[in-house]
């Protein structure tokens, strides 16, 4: 349990991090600097991969505590085991988090539908019909 919730305490802190740097892979992209958006990019994936070794740690000890082998489990459930007084502080913490995930998965679905867009921009420009600008 002390896992799980050290687990979830360091998601709290690193998703707001998460959050920041996609605004800067937004704003990047936006402005087309090349180099930020490649640094940037390097540094959402370092992210991205240690939350997801947590989430997968977390997901394999509630398994454990709460389900047995099923592939089933909740955080709910988890979250029962605890007592009342620990119980509340992570009902919140876990709230939150939820929150800051969905934030940051709305935040990566406006980057790549911008990527996309200026991707189909840049198709239409260099494959145009050429006689799209000859004079009639």
């Amino acid at each position: 349990m002390r896992r799980i919730i050290e687990g979830v305490r360091a998601d709290l802190d690193d998703y707001p991090r998460l959050r920041e740097l996609l605004e800067a892979q937004f704003q990047a992209t936006l402005k087309q600097r090349a180099q930020d958006i490649r640094e940037i990019a390097e540094s959402i994936s370092q992210l991205t991969s240690t939350l997801e070794s947590r989430r997968r740690e977390r997901h394999a000890l509630a398994r454990l505590l709460v389900a047995g082998e099923s592939s089933v489990v909740s955080m709910e459930a988890v979250s029962a085991q605890l007592p009342r007084s620990v119980r509340e502080k992570f009902d919140a913490a876990w709230t939150r988090l939820e929150i800051l995930v969905r934030d940051c998965k709305e935040l990566n679905q406006r980057n790549c539908r911008l990527v996309m867009g200026q991707y189909e921009v840049m198709q239409r420009v260099l494959h145009a019909d050429r006689n799209t600008y000859e004079p009639a």
